[in-house]
């Protein structure tokens, strides 16, 4: 069984911006706890330094658009697969 996108057919520039933007903020939360848990259990205490904040910001970055784009870009391929292909009877 495929999921399908049923209200918006098109895969557009705005929903590439969107999904950037929005794996930037998960990952920006996730490494966020994650340094500061690794931080808290290691050292017994929480370094939130500069440095590891542009890290954070740097590495989030890095993540959300490498996400974004190849989601993107495997459902643009999947939007033209489905528009040359007719569409087939399962029964």
């Amino acid at each position: 069984m495929m999921l399908t996108n049923k209200k918006n057919k098109n895969i557009t520039l705005m929903l590439l911006f969107l999904s950037v933007v929005y794996l930037f903020i998960c990952c920006l939360i996730f490494f966020f706890l994650s340094s500061v848990v690794i931080d808290f259990i290691f050292d017994g205490r929480v370094n939130l330094s500069r440095e590891v904040i542009i890290d954070i910001i740097v590495v989030s970055a890095i993540g959300g658009t490498a996400g974004g784009l190849g989601s993107w870009i495997f459902a643009k391929i999947d939007e033209r697969e489905t528009s040359k292909s007719p569409p087939s009877d399962r029964e």
